[in-house]
């Protein structure tokens, strides 16, 4: 597809005007940089990754699946207004392919699906690590964007990445124009953002070193909260009192970093032990969903590291593990 050109001057206008006809989403810095609605460019933040990923504008924190009353169920699926994401890194961009793997592709989770179907996504560009913990080069990313903004010193190239992207060209082309400056391999790519040795770890489950970053574990579930892969929830029924019969079922977030994740009947937990959540949560990542879906679920954003209580930096672990040979 073709390479469009954005002057960085121009910005906050094509912001404005892409406002009065979608409702846009952007990185805003408050107490921390998060995802804002916004009317124009001027409150935008890009100088680091969000701190919250966009995850729950898709996969709601808390919703309801449905209400009942006796036999009768209704479901409360609302309209979403046609929206735009803007200045999403290739790493949250990736993740919410992911997630469109299980909540549209293998099953149609319908919530999702309305929420994702009415979004287009604006992607930016890492030229350095956002952090020290990023390590999105060593996961295979791929392009999943609308639009990919790509900076150079005054101006922004534009990738257009599907259908979705080059309708949005052509709705604002007072903003646009084609260029023969071609985007190379290493455009792609973030330099300096490949730290993690190897995503071949099925060997390293019963190493014995997991056990020296497992005694800084809280259980907290940090970790999970600020992924933006991470997709477990559990469900409850909220009834009338003394209308059992009457109410709803809702969903919300879960972690499989507590214990009650997998508590069930005769209080047995299969996970018991913090060693086994929080070995679970790095395979799963890594191994387990590879396995069932040929990708890593991990997109190598370094948040589950950053904003850790204790700054277990698992992927140092990795390595180390890997450098000084099987324990």
């Amino acid at each position: 597809m073709a390479v469009y050109r954005l002057e960085e001057a121009e910005l906050g206008a094509f912001i404005a005007a892409l406002a009065k006809r979608y409702e846009v989403f952007a990185p805003v810095r408050t107490d921390a940089v998060r995802f804002q609605q916004v009317q124009d460019g001027q409150a935008i933040d890009l100088t680091e990754n969000s701190y919250v990923p966009p995850k729950g504008f898709f996969f709601a924190k808390g919703e309801p699946l449905f209400l009942f009353d006796g036999a009768k169920l209704a479901m409360p699926l609302e309209f979403v207004e046609p929206r735009v994401f803007f200045g999403v890194r290739r790493c949250d961009l990736n993740a919410i392919n992911h997630q469109d793997m299980v909540y549209m592709e293998e099953g149609r989770d319908p919530y999702y699906a309305r929420r994702r179907e009415a979004t287009l996504l604006i992607g930016y560009h890492c030229s350095t690590p956002p952090n020290r913990y990023c390590f999105c080069g060593s996961m295979k990313l791929k392009d999943c964007q609308d639009l990919m903004l790509v900076q150079r010193p005054g101006y922004f190239l534009v990738d257009v990445g599907s259908e979705g992207g080059g309708r949005l060209i052509n709705e604002f082309p007072a903003f646009f124009r084609e260029t023969d400056e071609a985007l190379r391999d290493e455009d792609r790519v973030t330099p300096g953002a490949d730290g993690l040795a190897t995503t071949d770890i099925a060997a390293l489950y019963g190493d014995r070193r997991w056990e020296e970053e497992v005694q800084n574990c809280l259980s907290c579930a940090a970790c999970t909260t600020l992924c933006p892969t991470c997709y477990c929830y559990e469900i409850n029924d909220d009834v009338e009192l003394g209308h059992p019969e009457r109410g709803t079922r809702n969903r919300c977030w879960s972690s499989c970093q507590l214990k009650e994740f997998t508590r069930v009947a005769g209080d047995v937990c299969t996970r018991s032990s913090r060693s086994e959540r929080f070995r679970h949560r790095i395979y799963h990542q890594i191994e387990y969903f590879r396995e069932r879906y040929n990708v890593t679920l991990c997109t190598g954003c370094g948040r589950c590291m950053s904003y850790c209580p204790t700054r277990i930096d698992w992927v140092g672990a990795v390595n180390r593990m890997v450098a000084g040979g099987k324990q």
